[in-house]
C-alpha cells in the first residue's frame, strides 16, 4: 500500500530520477525477501517479487499513456509523446540492473551462486549460442524473440511486460557483475557497463518500446471510450517498426564487438 501511493503513475512517471530510486529500493528488498523466504529458485522468485509490486504501478502508468496519447494527438511530435513513459521503462530497468549488479558483486560467493544460480546459467548458454556461427542473425532473432515477448506480454497482460524486463535486468546484471569481478569488484562495474552499452542500449530501448507499444494497445481496448483508437494503434505500429530498426543496430553494432 505504502509503494502503491509513493508510485502513483499519474505523478512519478515523469520523474525518472525518482523512479530509478524507487527501483533501486524495490529491488533490493525483493532480493531480501526471496532469499530468506524462498530458499529454492531464489533469482526467480526474485523476479516475480519485483513484478508484483511493479504492478499497480506499471498498470497506472500504461492507462496515463493511452488517455494522453488520446489528447495530444497530432498537436505533440511522435518521440515527445511517448518520450516521458520510455524515460520512466529506462529508470525501472536501470535501477534493477544496478541493484543486482552491486549485490552480485559485494555478497559472498556461495550467495550469489544461490541468488543468481539461474541467470548465471543463462549467461553460459547466452554466450555458447553466439560462439558459433552466423552471429548477425543468431543475435537479431533472439532480440526480436525478447522484443515480441515483450509486446504479447504487455498486450495481454497489460504489465506483463515487466517479467520480461526484469528477467532481462537479473541476467544482465549476472553477465556485467561476472565481468566486474574479473575487474576488482565494484570498481570494475563501469568497465562491465561500457561492454554491454554501445549494442545494450539499442537492444534495450527497443524491448521498452515494444511493450510500451504492446501496453497501449491494451489500454486502448479495455477503455471503452477509447474515441481514438485507431491512432493509438497506428502509434503502436510505429513504436514497434522503431524497434525493430533499434534491434538492427543493435545487432550489428555487437557483431562488430564480438568480430574484433
Amino acid at each position: 500500500m505504502v509503494l502503491e501511493r509513493l508510485l502513483e503513475a499519474k505523478y512519478t512517471r515523469k520523474e525518472p530520477l525518482l523512479i530509478f530510486f524507487f527501483s533501486i529500493m524495490i529491488t533490493t528488498i525483493s532480493v531480501f525477501i526471496s532469499y530468506t523466504v524462498f530458499k529454492e529458485s531464489t533469482g526467480l522468485f526474485t523476479i516475480v517479487i519485483i513484478s508484483l509490486i511493479m504492478v499497480p504501478f506499471m498498470n497506472s502508468m500504461l492507462m496515463e499513456e493511452e488517455i494522453e496519447t488520446e489528447k495530444t494527438g497530432e498537436m505533440e511530435p511522435f518521440l515527445q509523446r511517448h518520450g516521458d513513459v520510455i524515460s520512466a521503462y529506462v529508470a525501472l530497468f536501470a535501477g534493477m540492473t544496478l541493484a543486482m549488479c552491486i549485490a552480485f558483486v559485494i555478497l559472498p560467493e556461495d550467495i550469489v551462486q544461490h541468488i543468481f544460480d539461474e541467470q548465471i546459467k543463462e549467461v553460459n548458454i547466452i554466450r555458447g549460442r553466439f560462439t558459433f556461427g552466423n552471429q548477425l542473425l543468431d543475435i537479431l532473432s533472439n532480440n526480436i524473440s525478447v522484443l515480441l515477448l515483450s509486446f504479447l506480454f504487455s498486450f495481454l497482460l497489460g504489465t506483463g511486460a515487466i517479467f520480461v524486463l526484469a528477467w532481462n535486468a537479473s541476467v544482465l546484471s549476472a553477465a556485467m557483475g561476472l565481468i566486474a569481478k574479473s575487474f576488482g569488484g565494484v570498481g570494475g562495474i563501469p568497465v562491465a557497463v561500457m561492454t554491454f552499452f554501445p549494442h545494450g542500449s539499442f537492444e534495450l530501448t527497443a524491448y521498452f518500446i515494444g511493450a510500451i507499444a504492446g501496453g497501449l494497445v491494451s489500454a486502448a481496448i479495455t477503455r471503452k471510450r477509447s474515441y481514438k483508437f485507431w491512432f493509438v494503434i497506428g502509434d503502436s505500429i510505429k513504436l514497434l517498426f522503431i524497434s525493430v530498426l533499434l534491434l538492427i543496430i543493435g545487432a550489428v553494432i555487437e557483431t562488430a564487438i564480438i568480430l574484433v
